[in-house]
């Protein structure tokens, strides 16, 4: 057992450079009974869980989790044999790479120890207020439940833990509860933890760092687009965007008349100073106007390693954009003689060449980070408030092709899309029609969410979720095909078609390893059969 200690000087080792909020004494993992005194203790005890999260491996999972079994990303030069599996659908219980949990169980450990520690200081500080307490502890239920969100996305069913462990790692025998159950605990927690959550801290970072009432309510309006309680997700989502807190960062444009063929388009030329401060502001500096939680790096720091550098910013880099699906698929090109206009996120702004480039740019042009220039982790941002409210519109259409709900949902995708300067096409274009088609528009804002979020750990989950609706019918397969259509080799698309007509496949298998070691745990059943 690896008892932890508190340094007082960790925010100078560990932190340099970072937001102001964060400039007090992370607690690096359990402390023990000596440490809990006051309030600050329990406020440095709750940074210290934001401050876990900076674990590479953590980021790692976030991303690979997100986005490599899905068709965005590809295998570099430099790929090792777990990664280029994993895209290939070769996925075994001995693949450390995607399958070790371990650092979100860190997480979840910290936020543990927050909640069964934090009221007993109110006895020895007077000045620790109810308020105050609720808020730390809503913090800690809050990251906790993002934790297990992305835990149950990945595994579905996995142990689910609100006792804090004495050591680095989880020594003791925990069985797996069921995924559906585990969301339910998080909706029931959540729904508390929000009232006792501030709308708002004293500064622009922590606003964007930590949880807020805004944070807590997207992560919970995203919950129930999973649950498919698409009201709930819908009501949430209102109240999000109606708060005033959040907007798109504007890019203006020029309107111009030009040829196509035998038709006169009306198209825009964007703003290129526009585009740039965009990325800028995104990717580079951050805690913009539009984002509602991020994970907070440093901006520079001389030991740390830029978790996303070794993956995407080398000479060979391991991961790379998967560029034919990306500019024919998800970015079509404008099919008249104007190369000015084109949607903002493609090219030189997601991605460039055979680089993820809004994670390894400072900049549009050319330069590039280097191992001490860290960009936040965005979790949420406010388009997918707008894209999420417009997919629970659209569900709750289909009951009764309710026109009204699905213009509503169409307008939303709109906001997004008329940000971007998106192309439009027979598929994207639903103004002159006197009926929205729901299965139409659902499709359309799965594809706006692969433009919008490109390379953000998103588009696994999302083709997930549509598949799974509906008990994995049928119908919904189209997600899951059209993913191994655009990302399996020739010679294992036929057997990466059959494995997913088994739910099971979907998710994770849980690191043998793990299994091993914990008596309890059972393996995911179409891994434990596939031995």
């Amino acid at each position: 057992m690896i008892k932890k200690i508190f340094a007082i000087l960790a925010i100078s080792v560990f932190m340099i450079s970072c937001s102001d909020w964060l400039d007090l004494e992370p607690v690096d993992g359990i402390v023990d009974s000596k440490f809990w005194k006051n309030k600050e203790d329990v406020e440095s005890a709750v940074i210290g869980c934001y401050s876990s999260m900076l674990d590479e491996s953590l980021i790692k999972d976030l991303y690979m989790w997100g986005e490599l079994r899905a068709d965005l990303t590809a295998t570099g030069t430099s790929a090792n044999a777990n990664v280029s599996n994993i895209i290939k659908g070769e996925i075994s219980t001995d693949n450390a790479i995607v399958l070790d949990w371990g650092a979100l169980y860190t997480t979840i450990n910290q936020c543990n120890d927050v909640l069964e520690n934090a009221a007993a200081v109110q006895s020895l500080d007077a000045s620790f207020s109810d308020k105050l307490l609720k808020q730390y502890e809503g913090e800690a239920v809050t990251l906790r439940a993002m934790m297990y969100f992305y835990l149950v996305r990945s595994f579905k069913d996995v142990p689910f833990i609100e006792k804090a462990s004495s050591s680095d790692k989880q020594d003791y025998n925990v069985p797996k509860t069921g995924g559906d159950e585990i969301l339910e605990t998080l909706v029931t927690q959540l729904l508390t933890a929000i009232d006792n959550l501030p709308l708002t801290y004293k500064d622009n970072d922590s606003n964007k760092g930590r949880m807020t009432q805004w944070s807590a309510k997207t992560l919970l309006a995203d919950i129930y687009l999973w649950q498919e309680n698409y009201q709930a997700c819908s009501d949430l989502c209102t109240q999000i965007i109606g708060s005033g807190q959040f907007s798109l960062i504007p890019v203006s444009k020029a309107k111009y008349e030009v040829i196509n063929g035998s038709n006169i388009d009306s198209v825009y030329h964007v703003s290129e100073s526009d585009v740039n401060s965009l990325f800028d502001k995104l990717y580079v500096t951050g805690n913009s106007v539009e984002s509602i939680f991020e994970i907070q790096f440093p901006k520079t720091h001389e030991t740390l390693t830029d978790p996303f550098y070794l993956w995407f910013n080398q000479i060979r880099p391991a991961l790379i954009p998967n560029s034919e699906i990306l500019s024919e698929e998800i970015f079509p090109e404008y099919t008249g003689d104007d190369r000015d206009v084109y949607d903002i996120r493609g090219n030189s702004f997601s991605y460039k060449g055979s680089y993820i480039w809004k994670w390894v740019g400072l900049d549009r042009s050319s330069a590039m980070r280097t191992r001490q220039t860290f960009p936040h982790w965005i979790v949420y941002r406010y388009p997918e408030v707008l894209l999420m409210k417009a997919e629970a519109l659209t569900q709750l259409s289909k009951t009764n092709n309710d026109q009204t709900k699905l213009k509503d949902a169409y307008a939303l995708v709109k906001q997004v899309r008329e940000r971007a300067n998106a192309i439009e096409t027979p598929e994207t274009n639903f103004d002159n029609e006197t009926e929205i088609s729901p299965l139409l528009l659902e499709k359309l804002i799965y594809d706006e969410r692969g433009r919008e979020f490109a390379f953000e750990g998103k588009r696994w989950y999302d083709a997930l979720r549509h598949a799974k609706r509906d008990n994995f019918s049928e119908a919904n397969y189209s997600y899951l095909q059209q993913l191994a259509i655009n990302a399996a080799p020739a010679d294992k698309l036929t057997s990466l078609l059959v494995k997913y007509k088994s739910e099971w496949f979907c998710y994770w298998p849980i690191l043998q390893s793990v299994v091993e070691t914990n008596p309890n745990l059972t393996q995911n059943p179409f891994y434990a059969s596939s031995k």
